[in-house]
């Protein structure tokens, strides 16, 4: 048997074993910085959007280019994960998904072709797929949970707009949601609820607004959130401009609603194609076929 073989597998576990060891300490690190930001706070909301942009970015070893360093943030965000710590744990999972999959791919070669380099080509491919593969399926949450919140965001306008109506405040009324809420719009209260927890921890209704909105993976949140505002400090009147974010979310939601219908009827025209069409084909001229050849079987014979 080979020493090299032996060699790349004690390197692979090694270069493993120090991926989840750098994976503890900054995971540490993060804990840390989260108890001390909990004791100390943030001077204003524009050095906490400093550190958080800071945090943020992914390391450049684990990425392809910048495009790919925002698109990566972009959809952790909208997948929910909003800690700072979240692009760097996803790129570390990445790079330990990828170099597992190469450790399993070649032991599978070491087993059968009897080298752990004895089928170069799949130990190409399969951590490739891997590393893509680990995007896609962070894009698939991505999408599954703006889908999710795109649903639940009319009827929580149009449960708000009637809890105002009722004549409640619009602390009360964001306090209800995320309290009561749960079980109707889990998602959103959810939001409220850490919309809340900012609150009660002392930062003001415009950051604690302002990272809200942030964290809502959809157009308009920003503006909704900067209607609260001119609700809470100016004085203006909360319940004509909530009634038509109502209306205007949920005509998007019908439009999205009748896009998707659209594409299903495309994919169903592609899939009756490619799956019924050859059927049909085999049913109608399957018959005069086997007839002609028949015809020249009997020809073939007579002469």
């Amino acid at each position: 048997m080979s020493v090299l073989p032996i060699i790349l597998l004690l390197a692979g576990f090694g270069s493993l074993g120090l991926v989840l060891y750098g994976a503890r300490l900054l995971l540490a690190e993060q804990r840390m910085s989260r108890r001390l930001e909990a004791t100390g706070g943030y001077a204003d909301g524009a050095t906490e959007a400093a550190g958080t942009r800071r945090k943020w970015q992914v390391p450049s070893l684990f990425t392809v280019g910048s495009q790919d360093k925002t698109e990566i943030e972009k959809k952790l965000r909208d997948a929910g994960f909003h800690d700072p710590a979240a692009a760097q744990i996803f790129a570390i999972f990445r790079l330990v998904i990828t170099a597992a999959t190469a450790v399993v791919v070649g032991l599978l070669c070491l087993t059968m072709g009897g080298s752990f380099l004895a089928y170069p080509l799949l130990l190409i491919i399969f951590p490739g797929l891997a590393y893509i593969g680990s995007k896609l399926a962070l894009g698939l949450l991505a999408s599954g949970r703006v889908r999710k919140v795109t649903a639940e965001f009319p009827f929580m306008l149009d449960l708000m707009y009637m809890m105002l109506q009722s004549g409640i405040s619009l602390d009360q009324c964001l306090r209800n949601i995320a309290r009561d809420k749960a079980a109707a719009a889990p998602i959103l209260a959810r939001e409220f609820a850490l919309l809340v927890d900012d609150l009660d921890r002392g930062l003001s209704y415009e950051l604690a607004l302002d990272r809200w909105a942030a964290r809502l993976p959809i157009a308009g949140a920003r503006e909704l959130a900067a209607l609260f505002r001119q609700a809470l400090f100016h004085g203006i009147e909360l319940i004509p401009a909530l009634r038509e974010f109502a209306i205007e979310f949920t005509g998007r939601r019908l439009a999205a609603a009748k896009e998707a219908m659209g594409t299903i009827t495309v994919r169903m025209v592609v899939l009756m194609i490619l799956f019924f069409m050859p059927a049909l084909f085999i049913v109608l001229g399957g018959p005069p076929v086997a007839a002609v050849f028949d015809t020249l079987a009997d020809a073939g014979s007579r002469q």
